[in-house]
């Protein structure tokens, strides 16, 4: 990769010019003032200098800052393998340098990053899901948001085991989440960035317990309906962790009986089949199309992932059996922005395990790009369908129902994380 600005990691001084610039290209940050440019200012550089996992880094030309972003080392749970990832945040451009190419500068130093940590997996959330594609992002697991009424909730007789959270219970609700990533694909670790805000102001958490242990929790908070009924509020879910369907019963009952005051729960979740939880899936938006299929909740593209270096991955997970299938694979993977990682592969699976491996023989050879092989890999798009789009080839048909098992993950993954 060719990289034509300088990056450092900042000190507090270019923190805040940073912050500056970033709230030029974030108007949502509201930074108007002096005193919002330091307050913000203030938080990142507490970042800076207290989670070794969150780094700022600046872009720089002639010595002048003119962009920056955050990377964000992450720990991630790929199929039951904990793994190293990365992921990069607040990318930044000074207005005065739009159309320089300098975001492609800052997307390789973060690619480079990690690649040199031997980390195999980036992942980001894209303001624009064309350009991160144009640099091999494949798309992961689509959002599904609902607004539905309390009432469509299930109701069960009890909730005794609901309380609210309490500053005694933090590091249960830690442990709470932790359990439930471990056990989930595409979960991260609780990162120190999470953990600081567990009690930011305006939200609530109430969480289900047995004895002293934590097994569910749903943190939320309330929205205006509009400005001309104060009293009319919409509950906004941040967070739904459970780890046993007693747990989720029961959150799911303490949302259902906020219906006397409540107009509507929104709740955002990755989970394909939720509509069937509902008595009314229906959304507040009263559309109909197809003729008569009725809108019940927006969908969205959202975080995307990439595999930064093939044989890297490979070998990382070669204790990992990809489903205990038996082929040597051919893998043309086209990767135009990594020169590095533009080469093909051949992996002899034995068992599931992987093993990258030299020669010139093998069973089957695959070619796609390398932003749908690394959604393929991540499971979120099966090989099967990515070959009936045309968007993947294979040399021999008779191995196709082997590759799409080869990478067929159990579920699709889930991340709750924001960075």
């Amino acid at each position: 990769m060719v990289i034509n600005s300088q990056f450092k990691k900042l000190d507090a001084q270019d923190i805040v010019e940073f912050i500056r610039l970033g709230g030029l290209a974030y108007p949502f940050m509201n930074i108007h003032t002096p005193e919002d440019l330091q307050k913000q200012a203030d938080r990142f550089i507490k970042m800076q200098n207290e989670d070794p996992d969150a780094n700022i880094y600046g872009a720089y030309r002639d010595d002048k800052l003119i962009g920056g972003m955050q990377l964000q080392d992450f720990t991630m749970n790929f199929d039951g393998v904990q793994i190293k990832a990365g992921g990069v945040g607040f990318v930044a451009v000074d207005l005065l340098h739009k159309k320089e190419r300098i975001a492609k500068d800052i997307i390789s130093y973060f690619i480079d990053h990690y690649r040199q940590r031997k980390v195999v997996i980036a992942m980001l959330y894209p303001f624009r899901p064309d350009f991160y594609k144009q640099m091999g992002f494949g798309f992961g697991t689509k959002m599904n948001q609902y607004k539905v009424k309390p009432v469509t909730l299930p109701r069960v007789e009890h909730k005794e085991n609901i309380q609210y959270l309490t500053e005694q219970d933090k590091a249960e609700v830690i442990d709470c989440y932790n359990r439930f990533a471990e056990k989930t694909h595409g979960m991260i670790k609780r990162t120190n960035i999470e953990i600081a805000n567990i009690f930011a102001p305006g939200k609530t958490t109430v969480i289900y317990k047995q004895g002293d242990k934590i097994e569910g929790y749903l943190s939320f908070f309330f929205k205006k309906v509009g400005e001309l009924n104060p009293l009319k509020n919409d509950i906004v879910i941040k967070e739904l962790i459970y780890h046993n369907l007693e747990a989720f019963k029961q959150l799911l009952n303490f949302l259902h009986t906020q219906f006397d005051q409540i107009n509507r729960i929104v709740i955002n979740t990755q989970v394909e089949n939720f509509h069937y939880l509902l008595s009314d899936p229906r959304d507040d938006s009263d559309n109909e199309f197809a003729p008569i299929y009725h809108q019940s909740n927006l969908q969205g593209v959202g975080l995307m992932y990439r595999i930064i270096d093939t044989v890297e991955f490979f070998t990382q997970l070669a204790e990992h059996s990809f489903n205990n299938e038996n082929i040597k694979l051919k893998l043309n993977i086209v990767d135009s922005f990594v020169d590095e990682n533009n080469k093909p592969v051949i992996v002899e699976f034995k068992n599931g395990k992987p093993l990258v491996v030299g020669g010139i023989n093998y069973d089957a050879e695959v070619s796609m790009d390398i932003s749908d092989f690394s959604a393929m890999a991540m499971g979120c798009v099966e090989f099967r369908a990515l070959m009936n789009l045309g968007l993947a080839k294979i040399s021999d048909k008779s191995y196709a129902e082997t590759v799409n098992n080869l990478f067929r993950t159990k579920d699709k993954p889930i991340c709750t994380t924001i960075f």
